[in-house]
């Protein structure tokens, strides 16, 4: 229960010692649970919730989930690397996650500003997905799935560790899925298919990393391309055409070496580089009938370097700095025959911060975390962003924190630059702001035993200037404005217990209300409550049947009402899922079912998409192999 975590301060510290009220998901839990990407792995976190529009899948924090943002309020790293793009600030995390569940070691969720330690996008928390070695595979690994709507999977890895001592993990993964045909009320006439999309919400993707360790050297490489269907004739298109389609292509190389300079003075550098592109295909009869291909493509490098201290008694000190170069941030928009050009915006530009930080032992039992980051980036001013986390220790097993911070995200180049008068375009708005965010938290957390863990966590933010996505003057038209103030409170509480069989039980249950000041009215897919129940256990078949021990687990997903777009109030949903596995000689064999109680359930949509509100999937089966040489 009293994990050592990473994120938090940018250094190792168990949970009870990190300034924040960290959730992990470790590999047996993803494996336990059946999750499918990494949205379903955050949908089970206490505070989050996933939404999906057949294209991309959204993540809300604490109440909070604008439509239209593709994550940008949520820093996604990867090992510590930075995984958002420079085009959206997108964080990817449904299918277009470039890296396959099974290579993940766990993964770490920080709620609450996080700028003072990492600058812009984390600005409601901060995603570190962390890998595995290669010694923890220890050799060759394939793997196959199948599951609902014509899904299938393959994977092979291996792990492996050389004469030398360097820790080896490469791995490929394949993925497909034809999908169910889709009905959209919004659609249903005889010209339009009567509302069916038949055929697209197809799904293909291709994934492929690799990572060396060896004495304090660190390589990395992810590569990830997927081409999703767009169903839901997204932006204003013609509805069931098979050429409407999305693809995204990400690629990430990073070089890492960490030395104890001094028994007391640890030293981290790193470089990254990454490109990322977006490609669209849009079909519209404005006239003539054409097919607009819309196109943002990024590329990057930057480099990080950390210096964290035990020389000052008391004290433990972080500082640093990170710098990121923009090299190239392109969007177009065109169309491809009758070929017409709308948009064709190009930069580049640049992003630098120096941060400082002290883990100060006040007394014994009290640990003062003060922070304090200066950041700029192009295109805005320079902020200052402090941090501040007080640790008072009640016993042993018991910590009471004191958190405030502060955190801010300038327009990203979509926001600033998109400029397309077409249908369903982004037309020309204001100069748009740094938005900014105020958080105060109060946790308490309590690990009585290794068995166990409690928490409760009261907080309150403040966010202004809100970048937001909005209908236009303009009829069919969309544009981003800062008109939006927003407030949200909330109470969030969890209870985890490991039973001596091997049982196990996790309930997260959280309350919050978030509000727009200036509308004086409740955010757009904002439940004011989540449930989220987890139990498995061992299951021991009769002695003599033939059959193999295994483990079960259930896991029930609450989500309250929510407001659409429309006003509309969708009602609250349970979503319950039931997974088995067991292991067969060196095969393990598992089976999963979501959507147990095949619930109807819909998701609200954005301000891109006619409906209102998308169906979500009914009950789904997978059935999944992996096999060790």
């Amino acid at each position: 229960m009293q994990m050592r975590v990473t994120t938090a301060s940018r250094y190792a510290q168990t949970t009870l010692e990190a300034p924040a009220a960290v959730s992990v998901v470790t590999a047996d839990d993803i494996r336990l649970f059946g999750y499918r990407n990494l949205s379903e792995v955050l949908g089970s976190m206490r505070g989050l919730y996933a939404s999906y529009d057949r294209t991309y899948h959204y993540l809300g924090m604490r109440g909070f989930a604008t439509p239209g943002d593709y994550n940008t309020r949520v820093l996604l790293l990867v090992n510590g690397v930075r995984f958002n793009d420079n085009v959206y600030d997108q964080a990817s995390i449904g299918t277009d996650f470039p890296i396959d569940l099974d290579l993940v070691d766990r993964v770490e969720f920080v709620p609450g500003p996080g700028s003072a330690v990492y600058g812009a996008n984390a600005f409601f928390g901060v995603i570190n997905v962390i890998t595995l070695d290669g010694r923890q595979l220890a050799g060759p690994q394939a793997s196959a799935e199948a599951g609902s709507h014509a899904s299938a999977k393959l994977r092979f890895s291996l792990g492996t560790v050389d004469a030398q001592g360097a820790d080896w993990l490469i791995s490929a993964t394949r993925a497909t899925t034809r999908g169910a045909d889709q009905y959209y009320p919004s659609f249903d006439t005889p010209s339009t298919s009567d509302g069916v999309a038949r055929r697209l919400d197809f799904d293909r993707s291709t994934q492929l990393f690799a990572r060396m360790r060896h004495d304090g050297l660190a390589l990395m490489m992810v590569h990830g391309e997927r081409t999703k269907g767009v169903p839901t004739a997204a932006f204003s298109q013609i509805f069931n055409d098979p050429r409407s389609r999305a693809i995204d292509t990400n690629t990430r190389l990073a070089a890492e070496y960490s030395t104890q300079m001094l028994p007391s003075l640890a030293f981290t550098g790193r470089v990254h580089a990454g490109r990322y592109q977006y490609e669209g295909d849009y079909v519209y009869d404005y006239p003539p009938l054409t097919v607009n291909r819309d196109v943002g493509t990024g590329r990057w490098w930057g480099t990080e370097w950390q210096w964290v201290s035990t020389a000052l008694a008391r004290h433990k000190l972080a500082w640093g700095m990170d710098y990121r170069r923009d090299t190239a941030i392109t969007q177009r928009n065109f169309d491809l025959a009758p070929q017409a050009q709308y948009l064709d915006a190009r930069r580049a530009g640049e992003v630098l911060g120096v941060y400082f930080q002290d883990e100060f032992a006040l007394r014994p039992d009290i640990t003062l975390h003060a922070g304090l980051r200066w950041g700029r980036q192009s295109g805005s001013t320079g902020a200052v962003h402090p941090r501040l986390g007080l640790v008072y220790w009640w016993n042993p097993t018991t910590a009471i924190k004191v958190l405030h911070g502060t955190a801010y995200r300038p327009p990203n180049a979509y926001e600033r630059e998109y400029r397309v008068d077409l249908p369903g375009g982004v037309v020309g708005t204001a100069p748009l702001r740094s938005e900014r965010v105020h958080t105060t938290e109060l946790a308490l957390e309590h690990a009585p035993t290794v068995a166990t863990r409690m928490l409760l966590s009261v907080f309150r933010s403040s966010v202004t200037d809100l970048v937001s996505l909005d209908d236009a003057s303009q009829p069919d038209r969309l544009a981003f404005n800062n008109a939006s103030r927003v407030h949200v409170q909330g109470v969030e509480a969890e209870v985890e217990h490991r039973l001596r069989a091997g049982s196990r039980l996790r309930v997260a249950y959280g309350w919050q209300k978030a509000r727009d000041a200036l509308a004086d009215m409740a955010l757009t897919n904002s439940p004011k409550h989540l449930l989220k129940l987890q139990w498995s256990d061992s299951l021991r078949p009769p002695a003599g049947s033939g059959w193999q021990s295994g483990r079960y687990a259930v896991e029930a997903i609450g989500i309250g009402p929510r407001r659409t777009l429309q006003n509309m109030r969708l009602p609250g949903h349970v979503r319950t899922n039931l997974t088995y596995s067991t292991r067969i000689a060196n095969a393990e064999v598992s089976m999963g079912v979501y959507n147990l109680f095949n619930h109807r359930h819909a998701d609200p949509a954005s301000f891109e998409i006619r409906e209102d509100a998308i169906q979500q999937d009914g009950r789904t089966y997978r059935v999944k192999l992996t096999y060790a040489f």
